[in-house]
């Protein structure tokens, strides 16, 4: 009888059909869901193998392939929210390497966000607090993951309505050990999520710092559904200085304090995830109006990525003002003195 499936190493298969139906394809590796051989069976259980083409055109492309599976291997020692690693091996030809990872039969958040996004509040923080854990260990390591996006965040499970997400980061192919007085300066990672310090002509030194640019460019997506900057302007527009907030939803004061306090051009400035985990819009109890998404005032402004704001401690130095107080205003209003009563009697 013909098998019906691909041998890739001792132990592990790739069943004919999802050798032709990939689950990913990149400029250097492709991804198969996979299965386990047993006492020469395919198990029920499915694996992911990443299979990794050797370029002779990259130096060192193998110890580069190297370094990310140590690195997978030493951040799942006590992070759930890493994808586990079982196995790697090189291909029979020799000129690709397999990585054995936890099969996330959920997709990624980025495909999931574009088909059931923008999201409630209560949503984004569930979605994204054990990112932001996750990522107080990576740093805490001195490890600069350099790629983080929605794309990168896998979802452990389908989602079923009213369940907690179980998140998975992936993708580690870009991620830097920072060593004592050594900083990275090789210019890396996805456009639309990349920080001011690394565009420009030249290298640059930078720090972890990026991957909280990239976490605030998540939260924009999550809550208002579109990116910051239209792909073709990134650079023009962080140049330029100016974060627009479009007219989607009302967004209460802490989603908004968290993403400002991301997305400062001074990466000095920028919040560190440690302060993100305490942040009130992950500590709140309540999210009161913001677990519906409807129209908003918060909306109609543009901030500066040079400047400094904290509505926590001022919710109006933004400046609002509006002759005309619309329901959307009043609203708004009611919530800022929610929060000073809240303050006061802290």
């Amino acid at each position: 009888m013909e098998k019906d499936y691909v041998v890739i190493g001792e132990n592990y298969i790739i069943m004919t059909q999802d050798y032709t139906q990939k689950l990913g394809r990149g400029a250097f590796a492709d991804v198969y869901r996979c299965k386990k051989l047993v006492d020469g069976v395919p198990s029920d259980e499915y694996y992911v193998a990443k299979e990794i083409h050797l370029q002779r055109s990259i130096p060192k492309i193998k110890e580069l392939i190297m370094r990310e599976i140590a690195l997978m291997f030493e951040l799942i020692g006590d992070d759930s929210s890493t994808v586990k690693i079982f196995d790697h091996f090189m291909g029979k030809t020799g000129n690709v390497i397999y990585i054995i990872m936890e099969y996330c039969e959920g997709g990624d958040l980025d495909a999931y966000a574009d088909k059931n996004g923008p999201f409630t509040e209560r949503e984004v923080a569930e979605f994204l607090y054990p990112i932001a854990k996750s990522f107080v260990n990576m740093h805490s390591r001195g490890i600069i993951h350099r790629d983080l996006k929605l794309a990168n965040i896998l979802l452990g499970k389908k989602m079923e309505k009213g369940a907690k997400p179980i998140i998975k980061i992936a993708d580690l192919g870009l991620a830097y050990e920072m060593e004592e007085h050594n900083s990275p300066q090789t210019i890396c990672g996805t456009p639309l999520n990349m920080a001011p310090e690394l565009w420009g002509s030249g290298r640059r030194k930078y720090t972890e710092k990026v991957d909280v640019w990239a976490f605030g460019s998540m939260l924009y997506k999550m809550i208002y559904g579109i990116y910051i900057f239209e792909k073709a302007k990134v650079e023009v527009k962080i140049q330029e200085g100016i974060i627009r907030f479009p007219r989607v939803r009302l967004t209460s004061l802490e989603a908004f304090d968290l993403m400002v306090k991301c997305l400062r051009k001074n990466p000095t400035e920028r919040i560190s995830f440690e302060n993100i985990l305490s942040h009130p819009f992950f500590t709140k109890k309540s999210f009161k109006a913001f677990d519906k998404v409807f129209d908003g005032y918060f909306g109609n402004f543009e901030i500066d990525i040079n400047k400094t704001y904290d509505l926590l401690q001022d919710p109006n130095c933004l400046g609002i003002t509006n002759p005309v107080k619309t329901a959307f205003i009043k609203h708004n209003e009611e919530i800022i003195n929610d929060w000073r009563e809240l303050k006061q009697n802290q």
